[in-house]
């Protein structure tokens, strides 16, 4: 099997939103009840991939096998917190490989791929957020040496 691991194009925008679309209702059956899975083709949804796409300071990834898109990343620059010294951060805001492809090193190549964007940007620093119920999204993230640094708990009123 063929990988290419390429920049993402605004033709490529239907196609990612359709990945995001299948992260969204996976994330919602199984781990959060809260998202609006009408988001990724409404109007916030359309231009934040737009904008992602187009944006220098952001890096949107799509993983092609057979001319057909079967995974993407989209993250980028974002700012730290006020009150941390920080180099410049990254946020690696969304990974997602269709079912049939995962386990065959196609979100490590799309990661490695944001790396390698990260480190011509100067990034110094890298962040990521995920469901504390994804044991499979922590678990890549781990061993894509982050470490937990954050714990943000909610409660219900």
């Amino acid at each position: 099997m063929n990988i290419i691991i390429k920049t993402a194009t605004i033709d490529n925008l239907k196609n990612i939103q359709e990945l995001n679309l299948k992260l969204f209702k996976k994330e919602f059956e199984e781990y959060d009840s809260l998202l609006n899975v009408n988001w990724t083709f409404g109007e916030f949804g359309t231009k934040y991939y737009q904008d992602k796409i187009i944006n220098d300071n952001c890096c949107v990834l799509v993983a092609v096998v057979d001319d057909n898109i079967i995974g993407y990343l989209c993250g980028g620059i974002t700012k730290g917190e006020e009150y941390r010294n920080l180099p410049i951060v990254a946020e690696l805001e969304n990974i997602f490989v269709l079912n049939d492809f995962r386990s065959k090193g196609i979100g490590t190549k799309l990661y490695n791929k944001f790396i390698e964007w990260c480190k011509i940007k100067k990034v110094g620093k890298l962040k990521v957020e995920a469901s504390v119920k994804n044991k499979l999204a922590i678990e890549f993230y781990r061993k894509n040496n982050f470490k937990d640094y954050t714990l943000i708990l909610e409660a219900d009123l």
